[in-house]
Formats: structure tokens, C-alpha cells, sequence
């Protein structure tokens, strides 16, 4: 059963298979004579002097590439399995690769190797993890925001355990791979960490366990491939895995683009601080739409985080921005949002929204006439104003109106029919105000375009929080914003309302 009202206007493991390892051994040395990588070596942190392979793609000056660390497993398969399968195809899509040699394996052997480790010594290969991401992101044609650990077998939970210390780690692939209780429980809570796992058929046990790490993932773009053989070996059984890999990491790292810091000024004197994202393939010949984001009072620029990501892999740029008096716009001597702003100060806040407006507009890679808006409670106001008499904004979405608009913001929706996205839950009720999912329908009711729509949820709680408590909301409003602004790169409605 919905829990939700929508309303429209009318209208055979082969782990141990010496052979195989050979031959993947002797084609991966083969292919280190035909690639442009490097052999690297780089310091534990504890002592370990470590080696590995490293594979540029051709970068642009100035350009900033996604990046990926190949985990193979320790005593089994050294970095070398990686040489003939997947390094090549990330470094032909445009990644910074790095294969490893682990302490007490490969060319990584060192005083000790790793079959005499002792339990304690065997967990230090975290460390090994921690400085060949460290290696890479210190490197200045990545990107050190959008990093992949691909893992084989139980190198999987030292990648997750990596994935948890490092906010840059944006994607996990783990292939045959189990992991510990407490990285079950990391991957059962992170919503903005997508995962993919690979796993053999006939194999069991790694069949399991990759079921259960890809259940236990929240993020829509987790995915589970079922393949034949066992651990980084099913490259050379599955003919076209290397591209389903690859695309899958193109989607959640390459489709991320770029973000970056920016600052602007309102009309009345507020310096603002925000974060603007590009998606990738922008470009001034191929100007990609923009959506502008409006916190609640309660919160800041990072409750859209998650939503900007996935807005830029459909080809949509998007502004998230703290408002005046909040987060990073903080000003000295000046009264902070929610908590000490008088009422007229407060009620200038759509002059923040306009100046976001035009900071997104001006973006050489966007298209101008192409803006939405996303707005949350208090901010669902603040968005109305300042989209009023602004033929660039092109549609709303609307989380939970804390009341119906009055004025230019009434004007916007009756005069100019804008088609708007409006959500809320049915027992969000305010001691003062009453049922907000009323003032949130009042809202709905006033605007005069037959493709607004309305969505009630049960049990969903306030604005931008409904995105939590009902993941699916983040697909509707993906999807709707798809739909009214029709980037380039997105998928159609019905493959978004499909997806996980």
C-alpha cells in the first residue's frame, strides 16, 4: 500500500584455481608493457615502504579527474590481476588509477610476509588502504572529492573501514567481497555512499554476503552484478563485466562533475556563501539547466548535499546556499536566522534567493532560462517571493508550506502558472498554526497550472526532513524536475520512478 496521496490537475567459486592465476599474472605483466603507467612506491605510515601501479588518463591542464584505488586479495592475488582487467578501461574513461601491493605481498614483501602475519598485523592493511587513497588525492590532476575503492574478497573490509574515514570516498565496489559487523553497520546507515557488488553465481557464501551488503545499502544507486568465477578473476570469465563496472562508476563518480565554493552579495549588503555543482559534459556549446535550493530555518546548505549529486548526474547544475545568518553566511555584528533575527530581517530572505538566482544564471555552462527551485518550509515562501516576476525560473518545488503565500508570492502562483511540485505529511500539525499539510494544499489549490501536483504522505515529517524518513520523495522530485526542465541527460520519467 501507497503511503502517500497524489493529487493532479485534471488532465562454482574458482578461488583456487592455480592455473587461472597464472595466466592472469602473465597477462597482467604483458599489459604493463603496452599501458603509460608508472610503478610508484609510497610510505604506510608505519614503516611499510609500499608499491604499486599507477595509471593516468590524458588530463587537460588545470582539469581535475575522479580517482580509484584496486584492492586485490592479500596472499592470493597481487596488484598485477588488475594489469590486463578494469585499470586500463578507468584510465581510458578519464580516472587516476592505483593498484597495490599490500605489505608482505608482491613487490610490497618487505621483512615479513604476509602468511607469518600475526591477526593485528594482518588489520594494519588499513593503513595500506588509508595511504594509497592519500597517495592518490595528494596527486594534483585528482580530484580528491570523488574517489572508488574496488575491493576483492575480504579486502572489502578494509575498503569499507577506508570508505568510513574518508569523506571523499563516493563509491565502493566489492567483489566477492564480506565484511565485518561493524562496516555492515556503516553500509546500513550511509545513505551517500552507493555500492555495487560483484559476486559469482556458484559461490555461495560471497552470493550471500554480497546480497546482504547490497540490502543493507539505502542509496538508490546501489547495484549487485551476478557473474561467474570468483574475485577479481571474473574479469577474464565475464565478457563486458570491465563495462559494467566502469559505467556503473561513471554514473555515481564522473556523473557527480564538479562543485565548488562560491560567494555572492545580495542587494542589501548580505555576503552569502554556497557550493555550485557542474555536471559533467557542461560546456558552454551544451548548457545544462540549474536548480537553486532554499534551506528551512532550521537548517543549512548541507540538507541538499545528497540531492545535488544526484541532480547533477541527470545534467542538472544546482546552487545550495546558506542563507543569511546561517551556517557559513554568518556575519559579524549581524542577528543569525532561527535565532535572534527580527521579522523584517527574516522576511528579506528572498532577496538571498534572487541573488543565488543570478549566481547560478551567470554560470557560463548554464542555461539561463532553464532555473527550478526547491524550498523548504520557512524557505518555501522565500523561494515564491523571489521567483515572483522572474520569467528564468521555470518551476518549484515546494516541502512543506508553513503557510499560504500572500502577496507577490500568491501573485506568482495564480497569475503567472508556473507548474509547481507541492509536499507534506498529514499530521505535520504547528501548535500556532495549524495542519501544515492544509497550508501546503491552500498552496497547491492557488496555482492555476493543470501540471502542478500534490503530494500528501503519511507519517513523513517537515520539509527537506521528509527526504529521510521517505527516500522515495528524493526519485519524485528528481524525476519531476527532469521532466519540467529536460536536461540533456536525463533518463525518462519511467526510469527514475523504476529506480531502487
Amino acid at each position: 500500500m501507497k503511503a502517500y496521496r497524489l493529487f493532479k490537475k485534471p488532465a562454482a567459486r574458482c578461488r583456487r584455481d592455480v592455473i587461472a592465476l597464472a595466466l592472469a599474472v602473465l597477462l597482467g605483466a604483458l599489459a604493463q608493457t603496452a599501458g603509460a603507467e608508472t610503478i610508484v612506491h609510497f610510505d604506510s605510515g608505519d614503516g611499510w615502504k609500499l608499491t604499486g601501479t599507477l595509471y593516468l588518463p590524458k588530463v587537460s591542464p588545470g582539469a581535475r579527474v575522479p580517482a580509484a584505488v584496486l584492492l586485490s586479495e592479500p596472499a592470493w592475488e597481487d596488484r598485477t590481476v588488475y594489469g590486463t582487467y578494469l585499470s586500463g578501461k578507468l584510465a581510458e574513461s578519464g580516472y587516476a588509477v592505483l593498484t597495490l601491493d599490500y605489505r608482505g605481498t608482491g613487490a610490497s614483501v618487505g621483512k615479513k610476509e604476509f602468511f607469518d602475519f600475526t591477526r593485528a598485523e594482518r588489520d594494519a592493511i588499513l593503513l595500506d588502504v588509508r595511504a594509497a587513497l592519500g597517495f592518490l588525492s595528494a596527486r594534483p590532476e585528482v580530484d580528491a572529492g570523488r574517489l572508488a575503492l574496488v575491493a576483492a574478497s575480504w579486502s572489502a573490509d578494509y575498503a569499507v573501514q577506508a570508505a568510513q574515514e574518508n569523506p571523499g570516498v563516493q563509491a565502493l565496489v566489492l567483489i566477492s567481497g564480506s565484511v565485518g559487523e561493524a562496516s555492515r553497520s556503516y553500509l546500513r546507515s550511509e545513505r551517500s555512499v552507493p555500492l555495487l557488488g560483484v559476486v559469482g553465481k556458484d559461490d555461495k557464501d560471497s552470493f550471500y554476503a554480497a546480497a546482504e551488503n547490497y540490502a543493507l545499502s539505502p542509496h538508490p544507486s546501489s547495484d549487485i552484478l551476478i557473474e561467474v568465477g570468483y574475485g577479481a578473476g571474473m574479469f577474464s570469465h565475464t565478457k563486458g563485466l570491465e563495462e559494467r563496472v566502469v559505467a556503473w562508476m561513471n554514473k555515481n563518480l564522473q556523473g557527480l562533475g564538479t562543485e565548488r565554493e562560491v560567494s555572492f552579495k545580495t542587494t542589501d549588503g548580505w555576503q552569502l556563501r554556497g557550493r555550485v555543482r557542474i555536471p559533467q559534459g557542461a560546456s558552454e556549446a551544451a548548457k545544462v539547466p540549474g536548480v537553486v535550493m532554499v534551506h528551512g530555518a532550521r537548517h543549512d546548505l548541507q540538507t541538499y548535499q545528497h540531492l545535488a549529486e544526484e541532480l547533477a548526474k541527470l545534467g542538472i547544475a544546482s546552487v545550495r546556499f546558506d542563507c543569511r545568518g546561517k551556517g557559513t553566511s554568518i556575519a559579524e555584528g549581524k542577528p543569525s536566522y532561527s535565532i535572534d533575527m527580527p521579522e523584517e530581517e527574516e522576511q528579506k530572505i528572498y532577496l538571498d534567493v534572487k541573488a543565488a538566482v543570478n549566481t547560478l544564471a551567470a554560470e557560463k555552462k548554464v542555461d539561463a532560462g532553464r532555473i527550478g527551485l526547491i524550498g523548504a518550509t520557512a524557505g518555501t515562501d522565500h523561494a515564491l517571493r523571489a521567483a515572483s516576476g522572474d520569467d528564468r525560473i521555470q518551476t518549484m518545488v515546494l516541502l512543506t508550506s508553513a503557510g499560504a503565500p500572500e502577496g507577490e508570492a500568491r501573485d506568482l502562483l495564480v497569475k503567472a502558472g508556473r507548474p509547481i511540485l507541492a509536499v507534506a505529511s498529514t499530521e505535520d500539525i504547528n501548535y500556532n498554526r495549524g495542519s501544515l499539510a492544509e497550508e501546503t494544499r491552500k498552496t497547491y489549490q492557488l496555482s492555476t497550472n493543470k501540471e502542478s501536483e500534490l503530494i500528501l504522505f503519511e507519517d513523513a515529517g517537515r520539509g527537506s526532513e521528509m527526504f529521510k524518513s521517505k527516500p522515495e520523495l528524493q526519485r519524485m522530485v528528481l524525476r519531476w524536475f527532469a521532466d519540467k526542465l529536460k536536461p540533456a541527460a536525463a533518463p525518462d520519467a519511467g526510469v527514475l520512478a523504476g529506480s531502487r
